[in-house]
């Protein structure tokens, strides 16, 4: 009951002062929401399980190598697997790109990201089945019927959603048809945003001696129960050894790491999602400190009230929950209204924000999000309610009375707390202005730095020919591409055409050790290292990647005569420190049954970007394509005009050639230089809003308190006057005073950022965690806002009559 009329009357002083209200649920509705937002995110893509049984026991494999992490040989999966103790199941996946085949006149073939699976693949990962079954160890036996089951999301687009969809055939290219057994639960899209899952069945080819060397698989695995990671870790590594022991010329070297799968899906995002739900954690501290300020001048305003119902008998335990309701309902409404800040800010994130970021599309306001919303609410009326209601239930009554008698004024403790509060809101604004200013120049810097080829104008086309109708390695493939380049340079506003097996700055590269055969590597030194990129004659022209010395590939880089290959700046200084390049052997060990790929050095180019803009130059060797003929290639138009213009004309030569072929992923060259950039600009932007929310929350502040105590000591500071103050005295007493409770906040912030800013290295480039022009510009900046904010009441109280001052109560 006593309950229900604090709330009466919480909501009836509200709205009598409609202004006050407004002004503290705008600020708590930026606060929480932007707090609601960034947890959406961190929910769905840290928190939320895995569409997999016990997903925390679920690991990968990695084979290590001399150039980092990577997939696995088939020969070396089979003997992890059989010696293995730690884990219960050890499957492998081929992620591949199939063409789903028009199944009728009102369909086009589509291309669709696919796994090849081992038996025990989806038993393993204990995944649920919307629809019929999933794959089972039976599929994979010698002779077994092909069969495949396919994801919710194909299901729904391809074959509506209809349960008539099992038993179903589909041409994935192969002799003969797959039978559709299963459809997956929604959510489930593993490994690589798969959408269809056939069984992987061990070719003659794959399990001979020679394909140790051939590492193409991925390999997960289930920690056995009561299985520590560190015991599976020991145990993979010590196979891994013998392994090299046993097989030196395809394993020296090599070892085993294994990884929690969440770690891997998540990669770098973890730490960066969470340095942003701190930042948005700093706005509402802020913002909290803010309407502590408004209720301790609006309890102020109200000693004389309180004081006079305290001694009519109220408790102070009532006026302090009284207080807190009033709080309570400010933060309720604050969090309502924070919930449609938030709503609208992930629709912005999901047009906006980079789609790299694992289970972005999983973002939603759900359960877990709306407790902590109500978290949140509870929180902020502690945090803004608590020293207020303290401070009302510890009122002075004489002092009280005397205000309502028109004596006295504000107390001593109420300015401290006030001034503790502006330092704290300087504090906490300079640490995220430093943040935002670091990922502004590290920005900056990634948006100058050359990728060393030209990517406006460039148009890319993927193919993927099918490995059974187009032989890999044979001339085939050669023949298709071939024609296809020529029928493409013939298109109305093309200048150069060519292709790669993948696009710089996309990750599809490998790096494989090489060699001089006239210039033994010396002992004890450590071996030669390369990127290596297959290209047609004209890629390199179309990417305008510049010839440094030399020439570039040509037609007539065939046969054992004239093999060669290109190298770039970087390998001509790694390789060959001082030395002439051009005329030098490089063998790289590869041979894909047109001979090993290498030969004489040609020409030698610019460097370009490989892992990230503005990232250290890696050596890479370019080989001609007639040394590899792969099926899969990334087809390369420069155009006179935009772009995307010709993917029209393009997708239909391809369908002019194979009408069963579906081209891959269309794009510009710009958008994938962009991508890698899009992931620093999505921090940046939320960085930089927050940070200026903080500083304009700050000044509001800043400038509240200093209105106020302008207010308090309006008598004071007229008998100051009185006494032959000039104004200029009176203007540098206010300045003085709260300019250094602004400084004293920017020290302590430097400082803060000084030791937290390294939390942002993995995010930076070019520039230090410590860079000195960012602190000095925050600084400034922020001493430039703190001036104006503190003048403006300042320069009221110093024009104030001396006359008019004296009469004020």
């Amino acid at each position: 009951m006593t309950l229900g009329q604090d709330l009466r009357f919480a909501l009836r002083r509200l709205r009598g002062s409609p202004t006050f209200t407004l002004v503290a649920v705008a600020t708590l509705a930026l606060g929480i929401g932007a707090n609601v937002s960034i947890f959406s995110v961190v929910n769905a893509v840290l928190l939320r399980p895995l569409p997999m049984h016990d997903d925390a026991r679920l690991v990968r494999m990695y084979s290590l190598r001399t150039q980092g992490p990577g997939p696995t040989s088939v020969l070396d999966f089979m003997d992890l697997r059989e010696q293995s103790r730690t884990l219960k199941g050890l499957s492998a996946v081929a992620p591949v790109a199939v063409t789903l085949a028009a199944d009728s006149a009102d369909t086009l073939p589509e291309k669709v990201q696919a796994g090849m699976v081992t038996g025990d693949f989806f038993p393993m990962l204990g995944a649920r089945v919307q629809l019929g079954r999933a794959l089972h160890p039976d599929d994979v036996r010698p002779g077994a019927p092909k069969v495949a089951v396919i994801s919710h999301a194909l299901w729904q687009r391809r074959f509506g959603g209809s349960a008539a969809v099992l038993g179903r055939s589909v041409d994935l290219g192969a002799p003969e048809p797959w039978t559709v057994v299963g459809v997956m639960a929604p959510g489930f899209d593993f490994p690589a945003r798969s959408e269809l899952w056939s069984p992987l069945l061990w070719e003659e080819g794959m399990t001979k001696p020679e394909g140790r060397g051939a590492h193409w698989l991925e390999v997960y695995g289930r920690l056995g129960p009561d299985v520590a990671l560190e015991s599976a870790r020991t145990e993979l590594s010590a196979i891994a050894h013998r392994l090299a022991g046993q097989y030196p010329q395809t394993n020296e070297g090599k070892d085993a790491r294994v990884e929690p799968l969440r770690d891997v899906l998540v990669g770098n995002v973890r730490p960066s999602l969470l340095l942003m739900l701190g930042a948005v954690g700093l706005v509402l501290l802020i913002a909290c400190a803010n309407l502590t300020h408004l209720l301790l001048a609006r309890a102020a305003s109200r000693e004389g009230e309180v004081s006079v119902r305290i001694a009519l008998g109220a408790s102070r335990g009532r006026i302090a929950r009284e207080l807190l309701v009033e709080c309570g309902v400010l933060a309720g409404l604050g969090a309502a209204v924070g919930l449609l800040v938030a709503m609208w800010a992930l629709d912005a994130l999901a047009t906006w924000g980079p789609q790299d970021i694992p289970r972005i599309e999983e973002v939603s306001l759900d359960g877990p999000v709306l407790a902590f919303t109500a978290g949140l609410a509870v929180l902020t009326t502690l945090l803004f309610g608590l020293v207020p209601a303290l401070q009302a239930g510890r009122l002075d009554l004489v002092r009280g009375l005397k205000r309502v008698v028109g004596g006295g004024g504000g107390g001593a403790q109420g300015h401290r707390t006030r001034s503790v509060l502006v330092v704290a809101e300087t504090a906490l604004a300079v640490l995220l202005l430093v943040c935002a200013g670091l990922l502004l120049r590290s920005f900056v810097h990634l948006q100058r730095a050359k990728p060393g080829f030209d990517p406006e104008g460039v148009l890319t086309v993927k193919v993927d020919l099918p490995p059974l109708h187009y032989g890999f390695g044979t001339a085939a493939p050669a023949a298709f591409y071939d024609t296809l380049l020529e029928r493409l340079r013939a298109l109305p506003g093309v200048e150069q055409v060519g292709a790669v097996n993948g696009l710089p700055l996309d990750g599809a590269r490998w790096t494989v050790p090489v060699k001089d055969p006239m210039r033994p590597v010396p002992e004890g030194t450590e071996p030669w290292q390369a990127s290596v990129r297959i290209v047609t004659p004209g890629a390199l022209e179309a990417l305008r990647v510049k010839v440094l010395q030399g020439r570039g590939i040509s037609a007539a880089d065939q046969g054992a005569g004239g093999r060669a290959v290109l190298v770039n700046a970087a390998a001509a200084r790694r390789f060959w420190p001082g030395e002439e390049p051009l005329g030098r052997t490089l063998d790289t060990g590869m041979d894909w049954g047109s001979g090993a790929m290498g030969g004489r050095v040609v020409g030698v180019v610019d460097d370009v970007a490989l892992e990230g803009l503005g990232a250290p130059s890696l050596p890479e060797v370019y080989v001609p394509y007639v040394q590899a003929r792969t099926t899969s290639m990334v087809v390369l138009l420069r155009t006179k005009g935009a772009p995307l213009d010709l993917a029209p004309a393009a997708r239909a030569e391809i369908r002019a050639l194979d009408a069963s072929l579906a081209p891959g992923s269309v794009r510009t060259l710009a958008s994938v230089v962009d991508r890698t950039v899009a992931p620093l600009r999505f921090y940046l932007l939320l960085a930089g809003a927050f940070a200026a929310l903080a500083m304009v929350l700050s000044a509001v502040g800043l400038y509240g308190v200093v209105a106020y105590a302008v207010l308090q000591r309006t008598r004071e500071l007229g008998i100051r006057m009185a006494l032959g103050a000039r104004q200029a005295q009176v203007l540098g007493l206010v300045l003085g005073r709260y300019l250094g409770l602004t400084a004293c906040g920017l020290l302590i912030g430097l400082g803060l950022a000084v030791a937290t800013s390294r939390g942002l290295t993995h995010l930076l480039s070019g520039v230090r965690p410590t860079d000195p022009l960012t602190y000095v510009a925050v600084a400034a900046v922020l001493l430039a806002v703190a001036v104006l904010a503190v003048l403006l009441p300042a320069r009221r109280a110093a024009r104030v009559s001396p006359a008019v001052a004296l009469r004020a109560d």
